[in-house]
């Protein structure tokens, strides 16, 4: 019997964020299809690794240093041999750039998922992702990635996009068992935010947003999962505006899915995204989401499951939160047509089944050069 197909994953860090969610959600999906996963991460641990290996996929941290580090891309091609891997696949530019030397020191073929562009930003970056499609087989996650590629960089690419699981309908048992975790009384409106606590995704917007439109709709709580270095500035500022007891904190967590049939309305006030694996998580649970226009978000609830306000606008979003919090009815039908939209465009078996097909022409390429 033929040796499965074996491809392995690297990624910066374990962390909860959308590429770390999507290779988790990965590992699943390729085993139906005959795929077998590895997994390495490079920055530092976190509770995505567990995860992953709780589904059966080896998932390692091959430490690298700070800054640039000339021997990692030598420890990743060990890892890939030892790990008997058929492919590399790699995802955002740093995993790019230490990715490209391995897999040319492994031998073995080479996929890259572009995620975002933001980036690149400046010219020495830009350059690295002129040069990406003569090294690797280049994949967007979205029209806007690819369409920011092909008009800055020059560069064309196949998109591939994000896709999720469908979770079953939400019950009343799995509500309040979320909101029992989240820690919200019976009558909140629950805003839920899934974001590291990062600069680019502009939690003060969301916090002012928040504090305008508490007097309107005092039922409104806000809970956010996620952490990162913006942490203590987010706390001090809901202190500030009085808000803090109307604001929970989660940090990283690794039962997202668990947590989002307690939430109301799911809302991102980033400043950049590329297509977020979170928002299309919060749609596929039946939740309804305000985010800013930006990044391939508009296109995603342009197709049902609410709508976007401008980025930086804490009135607008203020507004939106106010209307969702006092129109129960309005939640419930957004609700349902984002979760058929996401069912119907962005499934985890679509985005399996196109990186699956991509793997196996590679491999079938190299065996027959």
């Amino acid at each position: 019997m033929a040796r499965r197909l074996r491809v392995a994953q690297l990624i910066e860090a374990y962390d909860i964020g959308g590429i770390e969610r999507m290779v988790e959600g990965l590992v699943p999906a390729f085993a139906s299809r005959g795929i077998d996963t590895v997994v390495a991460g490079y920055r530092h641990d976190g509770p995505v690794r567990p995860a992953i290996l709780a589904l059966g996929a080896p998932a390692v941290l091959v430490q690298g240093r700070q800054g640039l580090d000339p021997v990692l891309p030598f420890r990743l091609a060990r890892w890939i041999r030892a790990s008997q891997a058929d492919l590399l696949h790699t995802h955002h530019l740093g995993p790019f750039i230490y990715g490209v030397a391995a897999a040319r020191l492994a031998g073995v073929p080479h996929v890259h998922t572009e995620h975002s562009h933001h980036i690149y930003d400046s010219g020495r970056r830009r350059a690295v992702g002129r040069s990406m499609d003569g090294l690797a087989d280049v994949v967007a996650v979205s029209e806007e990635v690819a369409a920011w590629r092909h008009s800055t960089l020059g560069r064309r690419c196949a998109v591939i996009l994000n896709g999720v699981s469908m979770p079953p309908v939400t019950t009343l048992d799995r509500r309040a068992s979320a909101r029992g975790a989240m820690g919200v009384d019976d009558g909140d409106v629950v805003v839920g935010c899934v974001a590291r606590l990062a600069p680019e995704k502009d939690h003060s917007t969301l916090l002012r947003a928040l504090h305008a439109a508490l007097p309107s709709a005092p039922s409104l709580r806000l809970v956010v999962v996620g952490d990162g270095p913006e942490r203590p500035a987010i706390e001090s500022l809901a202190a500030e505006l009085g808000v803090a007891s109307r604001v929970v904190l989660l940090g990283s967590r690794s039962d997202v899915s668990d947590l989002l049939p307690g939430m109301d309305l799911f809302t991102l006030s980033s400043r950049n995204e590329g297509l977020p694996l979170a928002l299309l998580e919060a749609l596929a649970a039946g939740v309804p989401a305000i985010t800013t226009a930006v990044g391939e978000m508009p296109r995603v609830l342009s197709g049902g499951g609410g709508y976007t306000v401008p980025a930086g606008d804490p009135g607008a979003l203020s507004q939106a939160l106010v209307r969702a919090a006092l129109e129960p009815e309005w939640r419930q039908e957004v609700g349902r047509a984002g979760r058929a939209m996401v069912h119907a465009t962005y499934s985890m078996d679509s985005m399996a089944d196109a990186y699956a097909a991509r793997y196996h022409a590679m491999i079938d390429a190299r065996r027959a050069a």
